[in-house]
């Protein structure tokens, strides 16, 4: 029986693919170990942890140079003896593990990338002189970083070679771990007709959904695009926020498709949202492996997503949805009218998407591979 205390550390709270990479986590390390969560005063994640009675601790971590926020995490590490210390994202990965550095007692240090994003940005063809200096300035940190990291977590084998190849990861401590769900809480989805009428979308109208932050990273130009070449009758839903919403909405307006796209905002009730559509569409530049597409397979829908990355260790061609090219907007559009018009093969994506959340994709299986880790030799 096991009986670790394990610190999770991610610098924010609020819904999102990470946050709920660390609530599964922390949920089913429970059964036998003392779990406790850092991360902003308030937000999403806080208020899971409070509903499973998980201790929170309040912190405010910068991703700029700041002895304030090494100070705050330092603390917080001498005050507990924590056998684990596991660091999500690269703001608390920096921080968290700098920290741990310094205490006598040495907990043991993991590290979780949730999608290389300084390395992945090339996808936006950000060739500026102060990017590059970045980019070099993130991979030099992480490189040094690693070298106080027990474990590296990579969520995809994507992420993987990218890591290795990168040096901010050595193949002798570093593990691929699938992300997880919980796929009981999507083998009941509310009634279509009443999720839709909840939307505000009519019961015979066509649905694409999306899920994700409003970040060129989503590919969401690419999608509204495509979308303007579909039927009338068809429309778009997207849940998320963030700095490209005016510019979206304006994109929407030139495109003369306001009447059929809706964007909802941040939402935490994902399944109301999944039983309203009949396809997902994800049409990322980049990812690590998206806990959104996940969840629409998981609720037997037949998926759209770009050919990239973690994406296409989820995905297979033609068997449980369509993949595309990134930036692909005829192609893109292709898939799209495809679903439309083949009812029957969105039937045998419906089935195959389950099948895959099952057999890969379970938060259970996701909890036990990281416990293992927590064990192990370092």
């Amino acid at each position: 029986m096991l009986n670790l205390c394990v610190l999770i550390i991610i610098d924010d709270a609020s819904i999102g693919g990470g946050q709920m990479h660390v609530y599964l986590l922390a949920k089913y390390l429970l059964k036998n170990n003392e779990v406790a969560i850092a991360t902003e005063s308030t937000g999403w994640l806080v208020d899971q942890a409070k509903i499973l009675e998980i201790p929170t601790y309040a912190i405010a971590i910068s991703n700029k140079p700041s002895l304030k926020s090494f100070q705050t995490i330092y603390q917080l590490l001498k005050s507990q003896k924590f056998d684990v210390i596991h660091t999500h994202g690269g703001t608390a990965g920096f921080w968290g593990r700098l920290a741990a550095l310094g205490l006598r007692n040495k907990p043991k240090v993991i590290h979780t990338y949730h999608g290389l994003h300084y390395l992945n940005n090339t996808q936006l063809n950000l060739s500026s002189f102060k990017t590059k200096i970045k980019r070099f300035i993130f991979q030099k940190i992480d490189q040094v970083l690693v070298n106080i990291t027990d474990r590296i977590i990579c969520v995809c084998q994507s992420d993987y070679e990218k890591a290795i190849t990168a040096k901010i990861a050595s193949s002798h401590k570093t593990s691929i771990v699938y992300n997880g769900i919980e796929i009981d809480e999507f083998t009941n989805p509310i009634k279509r007709e009443t999720a839709r009428h909840i939307l505000g979308i009519g019961n015979n109208e066509f649905v694409f959904g999306n899920v994700g932050r409003l970040h060129e990273q989503k590919g969401h130009e690419y999608l509204l695009k495509a979308f303007s070449k579909i039927a009338n009758h068809v429309h778009l839903l997207v849940i998320g926020d963030g700095e490209l919403r005016e510019s979206l909405l304006k994109l929407a307006e030139q495109l003369k498709i306001s009447d059929r796209v809706n964007f909802l905002g941040a939402r935490s009730n994902i399944r109301e949202f999944l039983s309203a559509i009949d396809v997902f569409v994800l049409p990322s530049l980049w990812e690590g492996q998206p806990i959104a597409l996940l969840e629409a397979l998981a609720m037997g829908k037949p998926c759209i997503a770009s050919d990239v990355d973690g994406i296409s260790e989820i995905i297979v061609n033609h068997k449980n949805g369509y993949l595309v090219q990134p930036k692909d907007i005829e192609g893109l559009t292709k898939a799209m009218n495809l679903t439309i018009d083949s009812p029957e093969t969105l039937q045998d994506f419906s089935k195959e998407g389950i099948n895959t959340i099952t057999e890969k994709f379970l938060a259970q299986n996701m909890a036990k591979a990281i416990e293992k880790i927590y064990i192990e030799p370092s």
